[in-house]
């Protein structure tokens, strides 16, 4: 076959080729420098390949390889990291350290650049190394805990379980899982917040919970504006923006307990979210998406005009919402349905 090629070519063979900026004067001459067989030259000269070309990229001379390109999950101070894992690695950080500072709420970034102090001497913990706090030296981690008023074996602990200095001597709140920041100074819990600016936590944490922000559970001052459900209409009235929130008001047929109960609310969530986790059955009677304030206005007025109907058999460990659950007759429900039409 190789031979057939070559009568065929022959002439080709006679003429000069530029490869690479060198002139060859046939294809055999490229083949053997470039370390080709004749049949291969010969077939990229068939299909029309010329000059470089007749040379594949990798087998010329003048072939840089592509680097390849380095995948970071993320970068710290201008750094690459491939990983969790690798990024403690180069920054001397032990993982499980890191992994603790994260459950503390310590940025990726702090939670690797700061670094581990472990004191040990001998087989056991020792308090006798020199330390700075605060821009003071002290002779050992002993002296500095004893001016700060702490047991020294509880600021090594400390320091080896990823804490600050500052922090290992109470200087600054080491961060937790509820830890936050609120309009920029930090607050280890609520009840941290609570403290500072002389503020019932069972008020905060009730207006929390109803979806009001920090800021505005604070301005509604500390009295208690009464448990009234989930909401209430004194605080939704006070805050125009919480009164206008999509909402939807539900009138539904549910079973507990496997009898055959009504149930009525409001939620901002989607019903199915709202009820399928605590109720594994239920139909739609009627259901209203207005602003949250006059869905809460719809339903206090039927949970008040309806009261005595109410199923007190079910409790607050069985049903979010318990006291909301009826057992209607025929004729009320009716009645209910007509209520709640003529309101929309």
């Amino acid at each position: 076959m190789t031979k057939n090629i070559f009568k065929k070519n022959n002439r080709s063979t006679l003429g000069s080729h530029m490869v690479e900026d060198v002139e060859y004067p046939n294809l055999p001459s490229v083949a053997k420098e470039y370390g080709m067989s004749l049949n291969s030259v010969y077939k990229r000269y068939s299909r029309g390949y010329r000059g470089d070309d007749l040379v594949p990229k990798k087998r010329r001379k003048n072939y840089v390889p592509p680097k390849k390109e380095v995948k970071y999950k993320f970068y710290i101070k201008g750094k690459g990291y491939k990983s969790y894992q690798d990024a403690c690695r180069k920054n001397n950080i032990n993982y499980v350290t890191f992994r603790k500072r994260r459950a503390w709420g310590w940025s990726l970034e702090r939670a690797l650049t700061t670094p581990i102090l472990w004191y040990r001497g001998g087989s056991g913990i020792s308090t006798s190394r020199a330390i700075t706090v605060e821009n003071k030296e002290f002779e050992s981690v002993a002296e500095a805990s004893r001016h700060y008023g702490l047991t020294p074996e509880n600021v090594v602990k400390a320091l080896q379980d990823g804490s600050t200095i500052n922090q290992a001597f109470k200087l600054e709140i080491k961060p937790t899982v509820d830890s936050f920041e609120f309009e920029g100074k930090f607050y280890k819990n609520r009840k941290h917040l609570c403290e500072e600016l002389n503020f019932p936590i069972s008020v905060l944490q009730n207006r929390l919970h109803k979806g009001l922000t920090i800021r505005k559970s604070i301005d509604l001052g500390p009295k208690n504006l009464g448990n009234e459900g989930r909401y209430n209409r004194e605080i939704l009235e006070r805050d125009p923006e919480l009164a206008a929130k999509p909402a939807n008001f539900y009138f539904v047929i549910v079973i507990i307990n496997g009898n055959k109960r009504h149930k009525i609310g409001i939620t901002t969530q989607k019903i199915k979210n709202r009820l399928s986790k605590k109720i594994y059955s239920y139909k739609i009677l009627k259901l209203v998406k207005k602003p949250l304030l006059q869905c809460y206005l719809l339903e206090k007025q039927l949970l008040t005009e309806f009261s005595m109907y109410r199923d007190t058999n079910i409790t607050s460990d069985q049903l979010d919402g318990y006291k909301e659950v009826f057992n209607f007759p025929f004729d009320v429900v009716e009645n209910i349905k007509m209520i709640v039409d003529k309101a929309t």
